[in-house]
């Protein structure tokens, strides 16, 4: 009728044994883009040109019979009934991407209750929706919620559970991006999209990957990432992968793409689990972050002390749940910061190697004698006196040759001067160093094989560094 919009209504429909093709071309546009109809300002421009006397090859040519909408500028009422999906196949081919990839959905059974174009008091009606399939003949697909595809602008509440579906068939896109196909491993999803009509979306991608198994590097592929080392960081001890990815946005702002942020957060981890992979264990098993990266040590001792002791804990517990990983431990040492705090726990050794003979020349026992001493202050003068005796160094002697009797003070002062600070004592220290942490995780009862001792290091002049031993993991 002129003047008014058209209306169209479907009462009920029935889908049964219907079939899909969706295709991304090799310039990235899906085929279903083709269905849609230049906008009307597309359409009113190209009818205002002049006509030419031929059209172009390949042109799109508009009949004046196909714009009467578009001239009335009344959008067409379209009513559509509940609509039945029985047993339905979509078919789906990406060829942008190499080597190109395919999916088969199967066994496509559902509904979606009546919806309109219609938006009564400004506000589109949602449509129940409930579908249930097959992924590549193997993984269970359901997806379940509130959507209505005519209402503009776009608002919907889904949710969808993918479950146990292969991933090998996916190495395409781990090739392109990773640079490593996936030789085995299963994928589980629980997602939730809620997109309002004023277009902000909030999502929830809960990720479960079970076995996930890389294979060797693809050599031409574009990109490289390590991420058999990511899988061994974000595995637990029974293979299984389980990643939260919240996403929020507006779908109105032209620089929202969604599969490039699920993507991009994906990168986020493995880049994380990379360069900061104590980061990601930590937030596993209860906070600590990079600080669980190194173990700080007292100036110039190999001493445990008690403050790092938690955070080797956490170390332990998360190598103990992610058996793929091997730790190497680099203690260090610097001669220049080093060098009077050195010297004093030399000298404090000394003392406590007095008062062990001492013990042992008593009624003490070889395990009592063998145990960790601590030495008092009121022990100092007698010990240091002891030690004093027994150093093979130049003592002042009096006129007559005889020894000098010397204060507390000045034997301790003439004791730390005769003491030898070198870089091969240095590079002892730092050994030392990795070799207690190294010993206090092995008393974690984790397996010495997944524990090594690196190379130690002698630190030259930084005022940034501090007494450490470096942890590092590999797979």
């Amino acid at each position: 009728t002129p003047g008014l919009a058209p209306k169209v209504a479907v009462t009920e429909t029935t889908l049964s044994d219907f079939f899909a093709r969706v295709i991304v071309h090799e310039n990235g546009r899906i085929n279903l883009q083709n269905l849609v109809r230049p906008d009307a300002a597309a359409v009113t421009a190209a009818a205002a040109q002049p006509p030419a006397s031929a059209p172009a090859v390949g042109a799109a040519v508009v009949p004046q019979a196909a714009q009467p909408s578009v001239l009335t500028g009344l959008e067409p009422v379209i009513n559509v009934g509940p609509v039945a999906l029985i047993n339905g196949k979509v078919f789906f081919s990406d060829r942008f991407i190499k080597p190109n990839y395919s999916a088969n959905l199967s066994q496509l059974t559902g509904r979606l209750s009546a919806f309109s174009s219609v938006a009564p008091q400004g506000q589109a009606q949602l449509a129940d929706l409930e579908l249930r399939g097959r992924a590549e003949g193997t993984a269970s697909l359901e997806i379940l919620g509130k959507v209505n595809p005519l209402a503009t602008p776009l608002a919907l509440d889904v949710k969808g559970i993918v479950r146990d579906l292969e991933l090998p068939p996916l190495s395409p896109y781990t090739i392109k991006y990773a640079g490593h196909g996936i030789e085995r491993g299963k994928l589980s999803v629980d997602v939730a999209y809620l997109v309002l009509p004023s277009g902000q979306l909030t999502a929830s991608n809960k990720v479960v990957l079970n076995q996930l198994t890389f294979g060797e590097k693809v050599e031409g592929a574009p990109a490289s990432l390590p991420v058999k080392l990511a899988v061994a960081l974000l595995s637990d001890r029974n293979g299984v992968i389980d990643i939260n990815l919240p996403i929020s946005g507006s779908l109105n702002d032209p620089q929202f793409s969604l599969g490039q942020i699920i993507f991009k957060v994906i990168v986020n981890l493995v880049v994380k689990a990379i360069t900061a992979p104590f980061s990601l264990l930590a937030s596993a098993f209860g906070g600590g972050g990079d600080e669980l990266s190194s173990v700080s040590f007292a100036l110039g001792s190999s001493t445990l002390m008690p403050q790092p002791h938690a955070g080797l804990d956490k170390v332990a517990r998360a190598l103990s749940e992610r058996p793929a990983l091997k730790m190497t431990v680099v203690g260090t040492a610097s001669l220049e910061a080093e060098r009077d705090a050195y010297k004093q726990e030399r000298l404090r050794a000394l003392m406590v190697s007095e008062k062990r003979r001492a013990m042992l020349a008593g009624s003490a026992s070889a395990a009592e004698a063998g145990a960790t001493l601590a030495v008092g202050d009121a022990e100092i003068p007698a010990l240091l006196k002891d030690v004093y005796k027994r150093a093979d160094i130049a003592k002042p002697r009096n006129l007559a040759g005889v020894a000098s009797e010397l204060t507390t003070a000045e034997m301790e002062a003439l004791l730390l001067a005769n003491i030898p600070v070198t870089e091969d004592a240095m590079r002892e220290l730092a050994v030392q160093r990795g070799v207690a942490v190294k010993d206090y995780l092995s008393a974690q009862k984790l397996p010495v094989e997944r524990l090594f001792l690196g190379a130690a290091k002698a630190v030259a002049s930084d005022p940034k560094w501090s007494p450490r031993a470096e942890l590092s993991l590999a797979n």
